[in-house]
């Protein structure tokens, strides 16, 4: 072979490796980020004038925001099993929260999940923080779970022991009365927080703690955190990924750390309109009572306090997003953000999430979707989403086969132009075990709700986008409720539903 001729072949070799990697599709990671308990009002993106959220505001501005995400059950394991499995909780029999890693509902092999499809894959997979389905280590997909959890707490333990003492703010301010733990009660909630201690039926939770943390932010839980999610990105850097980093604020306990907690005014921060009007229905829930002895002094720190952890949590994975970006990983990382339900932030006069009810405060949830060259920057999409079409995203994104038996499905029609006309959401909550269950269908212009126990409501969403008028007796929306009933009976017949529709009160 002369000269030339190996010149020409050297090339033409080059040339084709050039275009046999071009028409390979490009390797894409996930990076999915959580909170709970999360208020879909309580973003600047979102249109809230208060609340500041600078990192995710950029995440959702260099993709797809969703206007009308909803989770299917408005408490933490069934609609993080929804999450993963693309299934309702329900046909699985989980209507509950599942409390310990030996509780029989707790999800374990065999369990489909897009975890599964992409650690199938060649991913690696990584849960880290918050999971409340038991312990992901009898899962497949997370071999390195016990070694995640064995890494992060010693980073943690030798965070906390290298700073001593200095992790600590312990100046006590005016109007601190008492502390709990590393936690001070300003005055008006260390009374109320007394009474609400008196109350018979209340969470396990002590949920009436609120006030600032006297732990300074760079040694909490989510910050660390926030750090060995770093050291993962940075460790998979150059392999394929799938990291969950799920943190519990803005859950209660509501309480935060300056200067988190300075950022935000008790005395000027807006009221929701129907701050004073909690429906008759619901005045016996834990939600109205507590609101009902918090009064206005201890709901405007309880808000303090929400923001406050909004921010914080903000800041942790803002920090997370800039090591996706400084490592080059972002243009080929799919970052999604949302959160498992949302919370009364005093809508309806309730606070937190203690009332069998299914107003858009509790269901509606943040979500944001970005991935460069696939998601488009700046779509704000209407479309009717849920948690149950979160994995089958996913999934379609990275090109993986699709889950044989999820429900829900993929939402990138939707982002990429295609009109809402019937995708519905539904809602579920209730123990199984325990009969008492509630159902709930949502279409654009109305929300049906059954209960067994409670009386059933009907919502007329484009005349009464608040929720504030029950219309389910009146005699115009006779046939409306009748094909909203029907509606509810097939889709829990057709997704294998445990509980029966009969059960649930039609008066």
């Amino acid at each position: 072979m002369t000269t030339r001729q190996c010149i020409f072949t050297s090339l033409l070799f080059v040339w084709l490796r050039v275009l046999t990697f071009a028409a390979e599709p490009r390797q894409v990671n996930v990076l999915f980020l959580m909170t709970d308990q999360h208020h879909a009002g309580t973003l600047g993106c979102a249109g809230n004038p208060v609340v500041k959220t600078p990192n995710l505001d950029r995440l959702a501005a260099g993709g797809a925001r969703f206007v009308n995400s909803f989770c299917t059950v408005p408490y933490c394991s069934p609609t993080r099993t929804a999450l993963v499995t693309g299934r309702y909780p329900s046909s699985l029999g989980i209507g509950r929260n599942i409390n310990d890693t030996n509780d029989p509902l707790r999800l374990r092999e065999p369990c489909e999940t897009y975890l599964q499809h992409l650690a199938e894959r060649g991913y690696h997979c990584h849960q880290l923080g918050k999971w409340h389905l038991g312990d992901p280590a009898e899962l497949n997909c997370f071999p390195d779970a016990e070694r995640d959890d064995k890494a992060f707490h010693k980073l943690l333990a030798e965070r906390n022991k290298s700073a001593g003492a200095s992790r600590f703010d312990e100046t006590q301010r005016p109007g601190e009365t008492e502390r709990i733990g590393n936690v001070w009660l300003h005055d008006a909630v260390a009374v109320a927080h007394r009474r609400l201690q008196q109350e018979k039926s209340k969470p396990k939770q002590d949920v009436g703690i609120i006030g600032r943390s006297v732990l300074k932010p760079e040694f909490s839980y989510e910050s660390v955190l926030a750090d060995y999610c770093i050291e993962l990105l940075k460790r998979h850097q150059h392999e394929p990924f799938a990291i969950t980093y799920s943190v519990s604020p803005p859950h209660a306990v509501n309480v935060v750390p300056s200067p988190f907690y300075d950022m935000y005014d008790p005395a000027k921060l807006p009221l929701p309109a129907t701050w004073t009007s909690p429906p008759k229905v619901w005045l016996a829930s834990f939600a109205a009572r507590m609101a009902a002895i918090y009064g206005e002094p201890g709901f405007r720190e309880y808000l303090r306090c929400y923001y406050g952890q909004v921010t914080m949590m903000d800041w942790c994975i803002g920090r997370i997003l800039k090591a996706l970006d400084d490592l080059g990983l972002a243009d080929r990382t799919l970052v999604i953000f949302t959160s498992d339900h949302g919370n009364m932030l005093g809508q309806h006069g309730l606070m937190e999430k203690g009332v069998t009810a299914f107003y858009d405060d509790l269901m509606r949830v943040p979500l944001l979707m970005r991935l460069p060259g696939e998601i488009p920057a700046n779509k704000t999409s209407a479309a009717r989403a849920s948690s149950v079409d979160i994995a089958p995203t996913i999934l379609d994104y990275l090109g993986a086969a699709p889950l044989a038996k999820a429900h829900g499905h993929s939402l990138r029609t939707f982002i990429e132009g295609t009109l809402d006309t019937d995708h519905l959401v539904f809602g579920e909550r209730g123990d199984l075990d325990k009969g008492a269950i509630s159902r709930m269908v949502r279409t654009h212009q109305w929300k049906l709700s059954l209960h067994t126990s409670d009386a059933p409501e009907l919502f007329n969403l484009e005349t009464d986008p608040g929720e504030t008028k029950n219309v389910y007796t009146a005699t115009a929306n006779a046939a409306a409720l009748q094909s909203l009933k029907e509606t509810l009976r097939e889709h829990m017949r057709a997704v294998g539903d445990r509980a029966t529709y009969e059960k649930l009160r039609q008066e």
